[in-house]
């Protein structure tokens, strides 16, 4: 695909709109071909040259459509960089502005000026815990005019000690990350606990990190996030529990934690209860997402409003799996009412829990409308929140058309489904799915068969059952409507029935 489509096709309605009015920042224009380039590929995706030539440039001239595509590169390239800029306040990116004002500033002798953002820029890395970069300023400040800034000359060098100390440090963690890394991506389908946590203590031990890392609780996130990618793929987030509850624990705070450290802790927490409700753990689970809620009270605004989405999302699936429906409805409506700052994946997610909720409360019609207001195509929905994703929604989908008695068109979705690309062989993780799509094409296809002892014997000999707590609670979603058909129960009671383990 088109590059510069590609990019385009990320931005959110309300960026594409924000985006016009930056592109208009130095000089409105009444007409701007550049953004009637933007709002070509924003709504209508890749197109032919051909066609897009027609439409802008009807002499054919296409030295000035590839000049136009590369003005548009520009801005769309500062727009973006723009938006980070101000959303990301924190980032490496803001330390390094200030950086470069301050060296600008000091041509120009305007030294107490520059001092004072190399203040600013020491500040938030240390806050960010950039000690490399922190390090850098500190030696910068050594090259200014001290005596005449009337500063000593004995902090800064103590300061840049303990920079340099703790830059070292995270280059060793950095090492050992990458070695955990490259040894759990090797072995995606077999992540035992055993064997996962034995690794992990093997590599922080050979770099001396083991009481480093409980003393910081940035470096617990980033090694709790590269076993949970790990135990993601492998669909083993059982294994992960004990080793991200061990880590956890052993956090040590001092009396006055950083900012750095609080929004970390929140972080964990949300991982944890992520965690727990992954492995039916639901009760477990409320108790560390209200450990997040009060967390949330005490974090930086900016950290608060990109967890809320999250703590939002979470809350919203951890009552509806315990049985309160209703509220989860009602909660995943106001999620949307109070307009949180949403990424394109965030919103998918939320709009097809809300689907699933509406199809066990039997509100199908409305649960239809839910996917129906997912307005980008599967390719779209794949590069923002991944095959799995696509494979539930139009798994739902076909439900959702054989409860309404739309059997035609149910049928016609799962043939839609077994020629799409998501169910090549490329895709192991599809296996069981396509397994799971032919018994539901026999019930779409006759739906009586469900009562025979046939069907019954199919279903039990299609699958390598393990152990529910164990079981994919996702899985259990779909599983659990097929079952209802077959023992002629509820599908939200059956749904309750097979997840509950405490």
């Amino acid at each position: 695909m088109d590059a510069l489509v590609e990019i385009i096709q990320t931005f959110a309605p309300g960026e594409a709109t924000e985006f016009a009015s930056f592109i208009n920042r130095l000089k409105r224009k009444q007409k701007r071909k550049d953004l009637d380039l933007f709002w070509l590929f924003y709504k209508d995706g890749e197109m032919d040259k051909a066609a897009i030539l027609k439409r802008l440039y009807p002499d054919g001239n296409k030295v000035a459509y590839h000049a136009l595509r590369k003005k548009l590169l520009r801005h769309v390239t500062d727009f973006i960089f723009s938006k980070q800029l101000r959303e990301d306040y924190t980032s490496e990116t803001q330390v390094s502005a200030y950086i470069g004002l301050a060296r600008y500033l000091s041509e120009y002798n305007l030294d107490a000026l520059a001092w004072k953002y190399l203040r600013k820029a020491e500040q938030m890395a240390v806050k960010t815990e950039q000690y490399a970069m922190a390090n850098q300023i500190a030696r910068q400040q050594l090259d200014m005019p001290l005596h005449q800034l009337k500063q000593s000359i004995e902090p800064i060098l103590e300061r840049k000690k303990t920079y340099l100390q703790l830059a070292i440090e995270d280059d060793r963690a950095d090492t050992a990350y990458k070695i955990i890394q490259y040894h759990l991506q090797q072995a995606k389908s077999d992540v035992g606990d055993t064997d996962m946590q034995s690794l992990i203590e093997q590599v922080l031990s050979e770099y001396d990190l083991i009481g480093t890392v409980s003393r910081r609780p940035s470096m617990v996130y980033r090694l709790m996030s590269i076993a949970r990618s790990a135990a993601k793929t492998a669909k083993n987030y059982y294994a992960f529990e004990p080793l991200l509850l061990r880590f956890y624990s052993d956090i040590t705070l001092g009396d006055q934690p950083s900012e750095n450290d609080k929004f970390y802790v929140a972080r964990l927490q949300y991982m944890i209860a992520h965690t727990l409700f992954r492995n039916k753990k639901f009760k477990q689970a409320h108790e560390y997402i209200y450990l997040l809620r009060e967390q949330l009270r005490i974090i930086s605004k900016t950290e608060y409003t990109r967890l809320l989405p999250r703590f939002t999302q979470l809350y919203c699936a951890l009552r509806f799996f315990s049985g309160y429906i209703v509220e989860a409805i009602r909660m995943v409506d106001a999620a949307f009412m109070q307009q949180l700052r949403l990424k394109p994946d965030e919103i998918l997610n939320l709009k097809l829990n809300k689907a699933i909720y509406h199809f066990y409360n039997e509100d199908y019609k409305v649960a239809l409308q839910e996917l129906l207001s997912i307005e980008h195509s599967n390719t779209w929905c794949i590069k923002v929140a991944g095959v799995e994703w696509v494979v539930k929604k139009d798994l739902l989908d076909v439900f959702i058309q054989y409860e309404l008695g739309n059997l035609d068109i149910a049928a016609n979705k799962i043939r839609a489904m077994q020629r799409h690309k998501y169910s090549s062989g490329k895709l192991p993780q599809m296996e069981r799915v396509l397994v799971f799509l032919n018994l539901v094409n026999q019930i779409v296809d006759d739906p009586d068969i469900v009562q025979t002892k046939t069907f019954y014997n199919s279903v039990e000999e299609s699958f390598d059952w393990i152990p529910i707590e164990q079981e994919d609670l996702h899985a259990s979603v779909y599983y659990a409507w097929m079952k209802s058909k077959i023992v002629g129960r509820q599908p939200y009671k059956v749904l309750l029935d097979l997840v509950s383990i405490e």
